[in-house]
C-alpha cells in the first residue's frame, strides 16, 4: 500500500513538472521569435496604422491670406512665404495693413491691394534665393523705374531731338519754361551726350545747356528751366556767441590773496560782408538773378542759373571748411599795478618750443609776493617780475582761461562794470489837453577793458589779431532838461591793433595796455608816495598795466 502511494505521488509530482515545463517553453519561444520577426520600422508602421483607424486626418494646403484683422506688413509676407514657398527680407519700415475682406492670394494681388489702399508699392529685388521687399510711394517708384531706363548714346544730337527720344524711352511729357532767351535757338542747337541710362542723358542736357531738369514724377512730367529757386545752408557756427565766468586771483598783501574778476567772452562773424561782396560780384553780370543771406539763420536764398548755383554751393563748401578749423588758447591776464619810476612792467617774452631746446616758460606767484616769468631758451634767457617790495609793481590781478577760436571769427573778451544813465529826455505837448507827456532814453556805458582776438589757423601755427582797448569813465555832466536834471557820461576810449604769428606749444605776451587810475581809489591798498604821479590837472594818478598772454596748446579742423 506504501509504495502504491509513492508511486501515485512520483507520478503527480512529474505530471506538474512536466506542465510547468511546457508551459514556460512555449511563452519564451513566442517572445523569441516575435522579437526576431519585428524591427523598428515595422513597429512604428504597426502604431501608425494602429492610430490612424482611430482618427481621420485631413490634410488641406493654405490657399489664401486674410486681412479681416489687424496686421503688419511683415506677418503678411510671413504668411506669403507659406502659400508661394519663398523667402521675403522686409527693408523698409513696417506698416499696419488696413482690414478688409479680400482674399490675397500672390504677392501680384497684394502690390495691388497695397496700391489701391496706401497709393504704395512694392518694390521687389531678388538675391539669391531671397526677396528682398520694399514698400514705396508711387512717386519713389516711377522715380527707380525712370532712372534705370537704358538710354544709350555717344555723339552729338540736337536739343529738338534728344527730347522727343526722351519722351519716347520714358513717355513723360517734356516742358521748357520760361526765360529761355530764344526756345528755336534752344531746341535747334546741338550738344555732345554719353549716356547709358536715361538718368544720365538728363544730366547730360542740364550740363551742356546750363538749365535745371527736374523730374515731377507725380505728374509725370521733366521740367526744364532757366532760372530756379534754391537754397543753400551755410554749416558755420552761430552769429552771437556769449558767455560769461568767473575766474581771477586778487592780491591784497603779500601772502593772501582774494576778489573776482568777472570775464566775458563773445564771437561775431563778420565775414558774411565778404560773402555778400562775392555773390554780388558773381551774379552781377545777370539781369535776373537775385539773392538774400540769412544771417540768422545761416541760409542763402537764390534765384540763379545752374552755373551760378553751382559756384555759391563752392563758396559755401569752403566756407565750411574754413570755419571747421579752431585753435584752443590759453588766454592769461595780468593787472600790474607800477610804480612811479616804471612805465611799463612786463616787456616782452617768448617760447619757441618748435625752433628751441627749452624747458619752456614758467609763470609763478612766489611766497613773497614776486610774479615771475622764466625762460630758459638757450637764446632768450629772460625773468620779469613783478613785486610786493615796488621793485616794478604790485599784482592787482590774474585771470586765466581757456579759449576756442574759431578760424577769422573775432572773439572778444571784456570785463565791465555797466553803468545806466538818462540819455535824453522828450517831452510832448498836447495842445488840446494841456497833458505833457515824456519820453526817456536811458542808455547803458560799459565801463573797463576789453580785447578782440582773431585767428587765421594754419596745420602748426596761427597768426593772432588782437585789439585791446579801455573805456574809463571821467565824470557824469549834469544837464537841465524842462526842468529836469540828467546826467551824460564822459569816458576816455582808448585802443591799438597788434598782429603775431604763435606757433604750437609757443607761449607769447601779445599785447598790453596802461590804465591810469584815480590815486584815491587805492588808498589804504599800496604805498601811495611809490605809486601815485601827477597829471595834467594836478590830480594824482596811479599806473596800471594790463598784459595779455597767449599759449597756443591745440589745432583741430585739419
Amino acid at each position: 500500500m506504501l509504495n502504491k502511494f509513492r508511486n501515485i505521488l512520483f507520478f503527480t509530482i512529474l505530471l506538474f513538472g512536466l506542465v510547468g515545463c511546457s508551459s514556460k517553453s512555449f511563452h519564451n519561444d513566442m517572445i523569441v521569435k516575435t522579437k526576431k520577426s519585428l524591427d523598428k520600422k515595422n513597429y512604428e508602421d504597426i502604431k501608425r496604422s494602429y492610430s490612424d483607424s482611430l482618427v481621420t486626418e485631413k490634410t488641406k494646403s493654405k490657399e489664401f491670406i486674410s486681412v479681416l484683422e489687424d496686421k503688419s506688413l511683415a506677418d503678411i509676407l510671413k504668411e506669403m512665404e507659406i502659400l508661394d514657398g519663398n523667402f521675403y527680407y522686409l527693408k523698409s519700415s513696417d506698416i499696419l495693413i488696413p482690414k478688409s475682406r479680400i482674399k490675397i492670394h500672390n504677392i501680384e494681388e497684394l502690390n495691388q491691394y497695397l496700391n489701391a489702399v496706401l497709393e504704395k508699392e512694392l518694390f521687389i529685388k531678388k538675391n539669391g534665393s531671397i526677396y528682398l521687399v520694399k514698400l514705396l510711394s508711387l512717386s519713389e517708384t516711377k522715380k527707380r523705374s525712370i532712372e534705370h531706363i537704358p538710354f544709350r548714346l555717344n555723339g552729338q544730337i540736337s536739343v529738338e531731338e534728344l527730347i522727343k527720344l526722351i519722351t519716347a524711352e520714358s513717355g513723360y511729357e517734356v516742358s521748357i519754361g520760361n526765360y529761355i532767351d530764344n526756345r528755336d535757338d534752344f531746341q535747334n542747337s546741338v550738344i555732345s551726350i554719353s549716356s547709358k541710362n536715361l538718368k544720365d542723358a538728363l544730366n547730360s542736357l542740364a550740363h551742356a545747356k546750363d538749365v535745371f531738369v527736374d523730374v515731377d514724377y507725380d505728374k509725370e512730367v521733366i521740367n526744364i528751366q532757366r532760372f530756379k529757386d534754391v537754397v543753400i545752408e551755410l554749416n558755420i557756427p552761430l552769429l552771437d556767441i556769449t558767455s560769461s565766468n568767473t575766474t581771477s586771483l586778487t592780491q591784497t598783501s603779500s601772502e593772501d590773496t582774494s576778489g573776482e574778476s568777472k570775464l566775458e567772452n563773445n564771437s561775431q562773424i563778420v565775414l558774411y560782408d565778404e560773402l555778400d561782396q562775392m555773390l554780388k560780384n558773381i551774379i552781377s553780370t545777370d539781369k535776373i538773378s537775385t539773392y538774400h543771406i540769412d544771417k540768422a539763420s545761416g541760409l542763402i536764398f537764390l534765384k540763379s542759373t545752374k552755373s551760378i548755383a553751382n559756384t555759391v554751393r563752392t563758396i559755401a563748401k569752403a566756407y565750411e571748411s574754413s570755419f571747421a578749423r579752431e585753435a584752443v588758447i590759453e588766454f592769461e591776464r595780468i593787472e600790474l599795478l607800477l610804480n612811479k619810476s616804471r612805465e611799463y612792467g612786463i616787456g616782452t617774452i617768448s617760447d619757441s618750443r618748435q625752433n628751441n631746446a627749452a624747458t619752456g616758460v614758467t609763470r609763478g606767484l612766489a611766497e613773497n609776493g614776486a610774479f615771475s616769468f622764466i625762460s630758459d631758451n638757450a637764446t632768450r634767457l629772460l625773468q620779469i617780475t613783478a613785486t610786493a617790495n615796488n621793485e616794478i609793481g604790485k599784482i592787482l590781478n590774474y585771470s586765466k582761461n581757456v579759449l576756442v577760436l574759431k578760424n577769422n571769427i573775432p572773439t572778444v573778451q571784456s570785463i565791465t562794470d555797466n553803468t545806466d544813465y538818462v540819455e535824453k529826455i522828450e517831452t510832448t505837448k498836447d495842445t488840446d489837453t494841456n497833458e505833457t507827456t515824456s519820453d526817456i532814453t536811458v542808455n547803458t556805458l560799459k565801463e573797463g577793458t576789453s580785447i578782440t582776438a582773431m585767428a587765421k589757423i594754419s596745420r602748426d601755427k596761427i597768426f593772432l589779431n588782437i585789439t585791446p582797448s579801455i573805456k574809463k569813465l571821467i565824470e557824469f555832466d549834469e544837464v537841465n532838461v524842462d526842468l529836469t536834471t540828467i546826467k551824460l557820461p564822459q569816458y576816455n576810449d582808448q585802443s591799438y591793433n597788434i598782429s603775431k604769428e604763435i606757433r604750437l606749444g609757443e607761449t607769447s605776451i601779445v599785447g598790453s595796455i596802461i590804465v591810469h587810475d584815480d590815486a584815491k581809489t587805492y588808498q589804504g591798498v599800496l604805498p601811495l608816495e611809490g605809486f601815485a604821479i601827477g597829471g595834467s590837472d594836478s590830480k594824482s594818478y596811479v599806473r596800471r598795466e594790463i598784459v595779455y598772454v597767449v599759449t597756443l596748446r591745440n589745432i583741430k579742423g585739419f
